[in-house]
């Protein structure tokens, strides 16, 4: 069956739920599953998850989603997965052989440090700073510190990498499996100009090329389905896929997404630019071209909340958020939100996560709807920082096209809005990462139907605008003594 004409499966691996959605070839949502899956924090730099409960979620939510229409009408499958989350598995069998290291998992910030020398060329052959974030470091460690990873490593059946790799091989049943280009290019072992697995950097973090998979461009053929027999026809990281949930994204708009983490996205075409301080990388990519993007990255937005209520037991479900910021638009504390680390523009391990007035002394115990509203408005400011930069170094940006859990907020809109100076767009697509993954493996069609759209316009709001003057303040002082 034509992928045009077909129903279209989404697979949707995300941080906190795995999800599988059908969609027509307009782009209708027909039926949908999902499941939440667990993440384990440790602590401040061990975050984990296990791969096993991932596939079988993964299993359940596919078949589910299935029941609901003729396998004989789905022409063609895409997966999106969370970026930069890595994993061994048993390249004969596709088994588990560690648990997944998030994303969010820094476990080795302190050995980074070794490579600072290193770490100019490191940003300009990969696009990325050098941070534990991304998954090189989370590798070497596994070959250092897990017993059944040496042991592969030792024999032949070792093979590691992105997690989209791993789920490719289990999904397919095609071992030791394929990865895509924006997958693999947050490996930090990725060539981005070069477009494959770079020798130095393979040297320098003890990976060898053999046990990591095979690259290919996000539109490409990945197999086959194996229970299914459904052609899997791309592959991407879940940020970059949103960005094609309504089809091409506009020439003079930035992407902004907030799920667990926030998402700052600029397409660049068949340009690509880099920035000290920002991410490079590759958002669509077929046999015949590549299109990259800007990036800016804020590890602490849904994180940000659960940690919250890990930690002080504040109320952070959607109608507790939609209370605090409308009972305290005004908040007196500035929220430093260092969960996660300090991601772009800043890239600072810490301090831990803490709430300080305005002046900067530190508040233990805030008020909830105080202490909720300023974590908000933390969230917001990291974007604006990142989008400060984006104004500056790429014209024509006249709009934010926001999506994700907390666009749904009014307030989170209007004050980033009034932050940016800038036009506010949100659709009422909650799933952008699953639209924009059917959207290119259903081969990019013109039938797409655009979703329904708010708009937010920027009003004057001083108060906020010196609030956000604090904050930056404060992080640039926490930057020098870094």
């Amino acid at each position: 069956m034509n992928a045009q004409n077909g129903f279209i499966l989404a697979i949707d691996e995300g941080t906190r739920s795995s999800r599988a959605i059908l969609f027509d070839a307009a782009g209708r949502q027909i039926a949908l599953a999902s499941r939440e899956i667990g993440l384990d924090r440790i602590d401040h730099y061990h975050v984990e998850q296990d791969g096993n409960e991932i596939l079988a979620s993964l299993h359940e939510v596919i078949h589910e989603v299935l029941a609901s229409a003729a396998h004989d009408r789905v022409a063609a499958a895409g997966l999106a997965t969370q970026r930069s989350s890595v994993i061994a598995w048993n390249r004969e069998t596709g088994e588990a052989l560690s648990p997944v290291l998030s994303w969010q998992d820094r476990r080795e910030h302190a050995w980074l440090a070794t490579l600072e020398e290193k770490s100019a060329s490191i940003h300009h052959v990969t696009g990325l700073p050098l941070t534990p974030h991304y998954g090189a470091s989370k590798l070497r460690w596994l070959l250092r510190n897990n017993s059944k990873v040496r042991d592969a490593a030792s024999g032949s059946t070792l093979a590691m990498g992105p997690l989209a790799a791993f789920l490719v091989a289990n999904l397919t049943a095609s071992y030791p499996g394929l990865v895509d280009h924006a997958n693999a290019s947050r490996t930090q072992l990725w060539n981005l100009h070069k477009a494959e697995w770079d020798g130095n950097l393979l040297d320098w973090f003890g990976i060898r090329r053999r046990w990591l998979p095979e690259t290919r461009p996000i539109r490409t053929s990945y197999g086959k389905l194996a229970m299914h027999g459904i052609p899997l026809n791309a592959l991407n990281g879940d940020q970059t896929a949103a960005l094609y949930a309504d089809g091409e994204i506009d020439r003079d708009a930035v992407l902004v997404n907030l799920g667990t983490g926030g998402f700052v996205l600029k397409p660049t075409g068949t340009i690509l630019m880099t920035h000290d301080a920002l991410l490079s990388g590759i958002c669509d990519s077929s046999d015949h071209a590549r299109s990259y993007l800007l990036e800016g990255t804020v590890n602490g937005a849904g994180a940000s909340l659960r940690w919250a209520l890990k930690q002080h037991g504040l109320g952070t479900a959607p109608a507790e958020v939609r209370n605090a910021l409308e009972v305290c638009r005004d908040p007196k504390l500035l929220f430093i939100n260092s969960v996660g680390g300090l991601g772009s523009p800043w890239w600072i391990d810490g301090p831990l996560p803490c709430w300080r007035t305005l002046s900067g002394i530190p508040v233990s115990r805030p008020d909830k709807a105080e202490a909720i509203a300023s974590i908000i408005e933390s969230i917001l400011f990291l974007v604006m920082n990142n989008l400060a930069l984006l104004l500056e170094i790429v014209p024509g940006i006249r709009h934010i096209r926001i999506s994700g859990g907390l666009s749904g907020q009014d307030l989170v809109c209007r004050k980033l809005a009034n932050l940016s100076g800038l036009q506010v767009i949100r659709t009422n697509q909650p799933e952008a990462t699953a639209r924009g993954i059917a959207w290119l493996a259903a081969g990019k069609p013109a039938s797409w139907i655009r979703s329904k759209q708010e708009c937010f316009y920027p009003e004057d709001d001083s108060q906020l605008q010196q609030r956000y003057r604090a904050f930056t303040g404060f992080l640039g002082e926490l930057q020098k003594d870094n």
